[in-house]
């Protein structure tokens, strides 16, 4: 069936709160730019029209109560303009609440498609089925949004209101036809067989003695009947022969018997076949003179509208990354198999993992990178689990494995470690072997929880402390959990130590001018000398700080150790650098860190232009609170760069927000010059762009001289990599500057 781009569904949103009315209306609309800067802004920023491609056009209409929404709901059905689609609030004090306006909204237009959107304290389903009824035109969508679920739901349930509307046209449609063709039977033989043949459904007709009277080739066609069993007329015969196509053969069967036993039923339904065809079926008496003397079966091939429909369902329950069920679907998964666990008085295990380390490799490899890894790690938990186990994407870098049927919760321990052992082999993600561990809580129906929403409530603590055991490993559920602060004290001793005992030091990489062969700046950079485990670069920390906090302090030793040393570098008779520093959002966010730089600056006795900031590109944009810390720091003269530009969703208008004086192109889209062509366009388009709104642009991750050459081709000014030098000690840095000088 062909997509109706022109078609615009109407949906209502029904809340107390007119922010929420904006925020489905912003994600439920799609973004128009003109052609030109669309076709820019998708190669320099991947993909933002993504929401205009993927969504229908809706009409999106708000209300901030329940009786205003109804009245909506109820005039647009009068003008036969019906909505195909509701988001309700459960609570909209001081009027009618959810449910009170869901039963009236049905009683006008039982058609409709109702989203309730509830918090974790509301009703449960329970109770909202008790008040509302059992209906598939109703769902529950959980507070906080998932804008994808959101984007998910409005796409799957209004096409879905759109196929009903088509089916219950089509039903009337067919029983008019039917209508016509059974009087056209009195009429004349030669009307009817014309009548026959001209339909696109197969038809048959047949009466009490289980002879066929008529048939069109339609028929014959569909059920691919040959010669030798259609010969024979019988019916009884021809069904036989049918029912090895059918899937589930007895259940047709058990249905044929049932409308042999009432001659006057009309029936419509489905038939699946298992070469997955499907057909709808439609039967009612076949008259003469008023009196029932047989039967008309009518076939009709809706394989294609099926797939559809089912395509719509998959989009709604599953995750469009991996292909998992989504949180949805797993809710569903969990509750069947408590109510198996009931019936047959076994238990249900839980496993709530986590991927270690995951936010690093997003932001050192590129979210595209981490992406790839997510598909990876489904794709092996799929061939590690049983058949009849559930594996689903909770969100972001989480997971979670339902296990059925356990007689005994230690039954639960060998899967476990088998997903453990999943992760011991590497995956290779961007040219790069990259080694994650998980970390996992085990909860059990009945003991822990008697919900979904509580299993994983606290399978989800579970995995939290063996994150602050070390990450690597599985703990079950216990009720202390809640009690056990020292777990989250014992995680950070490590860290705490190292700050003491000044195990931290830094290395230092040149940035060079290509156009005058001269080294410009510098970019500092962490390193850890474990007492244990020797040099240990940011990946193996950095996470770890930034969950505990630890950032702070670590990121203030950084900003003050790297503008002394560029002073005293400077003391020495060395040239005059820019040295970069990188920032994480939570320093970004510590009110009083303008402050703190411009102490620091003072204490170095450092030219405020001789620093400079880099934070990375989705920092402006996922904390728009940190726009005016950055600006400050900006007044102070320090110099302001986007670290790893391209790989995140700013907008041209965000960047007008904040002040920036360099973009750093990553080091992903450096890799694929040569390569790939379209991430040579985004380069040049990025390097256009900077010079237009007047940034200076740097290209790190330079290992090659094809690289070097594009870039100075496209007149990309400063070039940082390992084409030119490792990161390199104090010392090794100086002897390579005097080197230089002395040339």
């Amino acid at each position: 069936m062909e997509e109706k781009q022109d078609l615009k569904f109407k949906i209502m949103i029904i809340d107390d709160n007119p922010e929420i009315h904006h925020y489905f209306v912003k994600i439920l609309t799609p973004v128009e730019a003109s052609s030109h800067l669309q076709d820019l802004k998708s190669k320099v920023f991947g993909g933002l029209d993504e929401r205009k491609r993927s969504l229908p056009q809706f009409q999106i209409d708000t209300a901030t109560q329940g009786q205003e929404g109804f009245e909506k709901i109820k005039k647009g059905f009068e003008e036969k303009k019906p909505y195909a689609l509701a988001f309700v609030d459960i609570r909209m004090p001081p009027g009618w609440d959810g449910i009170e306006t869901i039963k009236r909204i049905w009683k006008v237009d039982p058609n409709i498609q109702i989203v309730i959107c509830t918090a974790f304290s509301d009703y449960t389903w329970e109770e909202t089925v008790e008040e509302l009824g059992t209906t598939d035109n109703l769902l529950v969508l959980k507070k906080p949004f998932d804008v994808i679920a959101v984007r998910q739901l409005a796409a799957a349930l209004t096409k879905k209101w759109r196929l009903m509307q088509e089916v219950r046209s089509y039903t009337e449609s067919l029983e008019k036809n039917i209508e016509e063709k059974t009087m056209s039977l009195r009429q004349s033989l030669s009307l009817t067989r014309s009548t026959l043949e001209s339909s696109t459904d197969g038809i048959v007709v047949v009466n009490y003695e289980g002879n066929i009277i008529d048939y069109n080739k339609r028929f014959v066609e569909l059920w691919k009947i040959p010669p030798s069993v259609l010969n024979t007329k019988n019916y009884n015969l021809i069904v036989e022969y049918a029912l090895d196509q059918i899937e589930d053969s007895g259940a047709y069967i058990q249905k044929l018997k049932e409308i042999n036993k009432n001659p006057k039923e009309i029936y419509l339904g489905l038939i699946n076949f298992k070469d997955e065809r499907v057909y709808e079926q439609y039967t009612q008496p076949h008259t003469l003179e008023g009196q029932a003397i047989g039967r008309v079966w009518s076939f009709r091939d809706i394989t294609t509208r099926a797939l559809l429909e089912k395509k719509l369902i998959l989009q709604a329950t599953h995750d469009a990354l991996t292909g998992l069920p989504n949180r949805i679907l797993l809710f569903d998964r969990i509750q069947h198999a408590i109510t198996e666990a009931k019936r047959n008085k076994k238990i249900v295990g839980i496993l709530f993992f986590d991927l270690d380390r995951f936010k690093l490799v997003n932001d050192s490899l590129s979210h595209h990178a981490g992406d790839k890894l997510l598909k990876a790690v489904a794709e092996r938990l799929k061939k590690t689990l049983r058949a009849e186990d559930t594996i689903a994407r909770q969100g972001g870098d989480e997971f979670v494995v339902v296990v059925n049927n356990l007689k005994r919760e230690s039954e639960i321990e060998k899967i476990s470690k088998k997903i453990l052992s999943t992760f011991e082999k590497p995956f290779k993600i961007a040219n790069r072997k990259i080694t994650v561990g998980v970390s996992a809580g085990i909860t059990f129906y009945p003991n822990d929880g008697k919900t979904a929403d509580t299993l994983l409530r606290n399978a989800d603590l579970a995995m939290y402390r063996s994150k602050a055991l070390g990450g690597n490993q599985t703990q079950l559920y216990s009720p202390k959990l809640n009690q056990e602060n020292f777990l989250r004290l014992e995680r950070e001793t490590e860290l705490q130590d190292a700050l003491k005992k000044k195990e931290f030091f830094l290395c230092y990489q040149p940035q060079f001018d290509v156009n005058n062969n001269k080294i410009i700046a510098i970019e500092a950079l962490i390193r850890w000398q474990h007492p244990r485990h020797g040099v240990l670069l940011p990946i193996d920390f950095i996470p770890i700080a930034e969950e505990t906090g630890l950032i702070i302090p670590i990121g203030e030793w950084v900003l003050r150790e790297a503008c002394r040393q560029n002073k005293i570098w400077q003391q020495q008779g060395l040239p005059s650098f820019r040295i970069g520093v990188n920032v994480a959002s939570q320093q970004l966010k510590y009110r009083d860190f303008p402050k703190i730089i411009k102490n620091i600056i003072s204490e170095a006795g450092l030219k405020p232009e001789n620093l400079e900031v880099e934070v990375t590109e989705n920092v402006i944009i996922s904390n728009p609170e940190v726009v005016s810390t950055i600006n400050q720091i900006s007044k102070l003269g320090v110099k302001i760069a986007l670290d790893d530009f391209g790989t995140g969703n700013s907008t041209l208008s965000s960047l007008n927000k904040v002040h920036v004086d360099r973009l750093k192109i990553d080091r992903s889209f450096i890799e694929s010059i040569n390569v790939s062509n379209s991430d040579e366009v985004i380069i040049q388009a990025i390097i256009d762009m900077s010079h237009s709104l007047n940034y200076e642009v740097l290209a790190e991750g330079v290992e090659t001289q094809k690289q070097l050459d594009f870039l100075k081709k496209n007149k990309c000014e400063v070039i940082q990599g390992f084409y030119f030098g490792y990161p390199l000690t104090s010392d090794e840095f100086e002897k390579l500057v005097r080197k230089i000088s002395v040339k």
